[in-house]
């Protein structure tokens, strides 16, 4: 009677510091996920929430949809350990749309979409980094005219 008690108590134990440490990892991506959207203005941010967990010189992707006819805007952001992080936009042919390396904002991009499109962004960390939270976040902006009606 007392092992299966005892072996309760390890296994109540074990659990509740698994759920601790989901939930810290948690509030870290969260807080990474805040930043990128705070950095996102003067757009709207779509509502969508994208990020992942990235090791040292890995790649993660994330497969997004724009719609035609609204101006867009990529937010990278990710944890301090992570490091600087590079990213690729991909069309839905694989051919490089958008490369960060070298880029003036190397965490974020701005563009028009001239069609409805889904496109997948690379994100890539630095070969010395560790293991961390990154985030991708999407902002948009209807163009601005003087007709409130828009032809569709």
């Amino acid at each position: 009677m007392k092992s299966s008690i005892k072996k309760t108590g390890i296994a109540a134990v074990l659990f509740i510091s698994l759920l601790a440490l989901n939930i810290s990892a948690s509030a870290q991506c969260n807080s990474v996920t805040i930043a990128g959207i705070k950095k996102l203005a003067p757009y709207t941010h779509n509502g969508q929430i994208n990020n992942a967990t990235i090791k040292a010189g890995k790649t993660v992707e994330v497969h997004l949809s724009f719609y035609k006819g609204l101006y867009y805007k990529l937010q990278i952001s990710s944890e301090d350990a992570v490091g600087k992080v590079s990213f690729r936009v991909l069309d839905e042919n694989k051919t490089e749309v958008y490369n960060s390396s070298g880029a003036s904002q190397p965490d974020s991009w701005n563009f028009y979409s001239n069609s409805s499109q889904e496109l997948t962004i690379e994100v890539k960390s630095a070969e010395n980094s560790k293991k961390g939270c990154v985030a991708v976040v999407v902002g948009m902006q209807v163009p601005k005219n003087n007709n409130p009606i828009r032809n569709l």
